[in-house]
């Protein structure tokens, strides 16, 4: 509802010649005051100006002010599109810098990995190595076992597990025209993302393969006496000098197994008979007692009994794989027998010598065998 503030005269007294009338004054939109007569119902009463006479003076003003917003209007528009343009183009390219960098982690690579169909072909992506994270503080891997100082009276290494090495960058830049209002010029934006990725791989730790120990590198250890280094070159010295090297030929590169892998089409060679620790990793003495004593227990033998397996000696394990070698060199020879057609008669004669020759190996290894059931602790 309007409120007007009125200022009205009310004078009974009859002015030129009306009477019975009142005079009303009231102000004007443009600040004049005006004078209307109104017959007057009563005494003391009298009617209200109507709401024409008071915009009499704003006529015809609309169609001018909305002449003079609409350019406003418009241009806000344009910018408020453009605005949106732009949001949105900035999220496709943090999107692309993101994708880059894990279509060129290993083992990727950014070549065979498809561009975005969404990315332009005039916009430029890529991924590459970044500085060090030297700020990067996470107590979930910033433990005294990985990065120290110390661990007992040992130091440690904090620079070959540290989470914050080998940071990889994904970078995606673009530059296109506003939608709207093209005098703005091109607009241009360059997003950058990171990725910690130090995976602490072997290659990255100092280390040859992944079965390598990583307490050397990652420790500063007491090294041994002197004494011991030489003692343990002496050692291999006098292995590699004695005279009974050539009998251990058999352990790891007999000429049987090579022979008869390449006459047959068997390939592959040797096998290695050498007695092997079983890979654990443990800092429990007693743990590694008990690996030392099931090495033992495959070189010596176990006899067995009610309550402990039979644990075949290495000669036992020998024996076993020459005679295995031989029924399969015998089986080879009985189907060239059996081949059709059949081989002549010299060659005939020739191969049931041989197979002979291997029963009675067989028949030599079998008695042996029997002698090694009762052989070891």
């Amino acid at each position: 509802m309007k409120i007007r503030r009125l200022f009205i005269d009310l004078d009974t007294n009859v002015t030129k010649g009306l009477p019975g009338s009142d005079r009303l004054r009231y102000p004007s939109m443009d600040g004049r005051a005006v004078t209307d007569w109104y017959p007057a119902a009563g005494r003391g009463s009298c009617m209200w100006p109507s709401d024409r006479a008071l915009q009499s003076g704003r006529r015809g003003l609309a169609p001018l002010e909305l002449v003079l917003a609409l350019p406003l209007l418009l241009f806000v528009m344009a910018l408020m599109i453009n605005f949106g343009t732009v949001s949105a183009w900035r999220v496709r390219e943090l999107a692309v810098a993101r994708q880059t960098i894990w279509a060129d982690r290993y083992p990727r690579s950014l070549q065979t990995v498809p561009r975005p169909v969404y990315w332009p072909l005039t916009a430029n992506l890529g991924a590459g190595g970044d500085p060090d994270a030297t700020t990067l503080q996470d107590p979930r891997v910033d433990l005294p076992v990985m990065r120290g100082p110390v661990v007992g009276d040992f130091p440690v290494n904090r620079d070959l597990f540290d989470p914050g090495r080998h940071v990889r960058a994904g970078r995606a830049g673009i530059t296109r025209e506003f939608p709207l209002l093209a005098s703005l010029g091109p607009f241009r934006m360059t997003t950058e993302t990171e990725l910690l990725d130090n995976r602490w791989e072997f290659s990255r730790t100092g280390q040859s393969s992944n079965r390598d120990h990583r307490i050397p590198d990652l420790y500063s250890l007491p090294t041994a006496p002197a004494s011991y280094s030489q003692a343990y070159v002496q050692a291999a010295r006098a292995i590699l000098a004695m005279p009974q090297r050539n009998d251990l030929r058999v352990l790891d590169r007999d000429d049987e197994f090579a022979a008869y892998a390449a006459r047959f089409g068997w390939g592959g060679g040797s096998p290695d008979f050498h007695p092997a620790l079983e890979y654990f990793c443990s800092l429990d003495l007693q743990t590694a007692q008990d690996r030392v004593n099931e090495l033992i227990d495959h070189i010596a033998g176990v006899r067995g009994g009610p309550d402990e397996p039979h644990v075949a000696s290495l000669a036992e394990q020998m024996a076993g794989a020459f005679r295995d070698l031989y029924r399969g060199v015998i089986q080879e020879l009985q189907n060239q027998l059996d081949a059709v057609p059949p081989p002549g008669p010299g060659q005939a004669t020739a191969i049931q010598a041989e197979i002979s020759d291997l029963q009675q190996r067989i028949a030599t290894l079998e008695a042996f065998l029997s002698l090694l059931q009762d052989h070891g602790r």
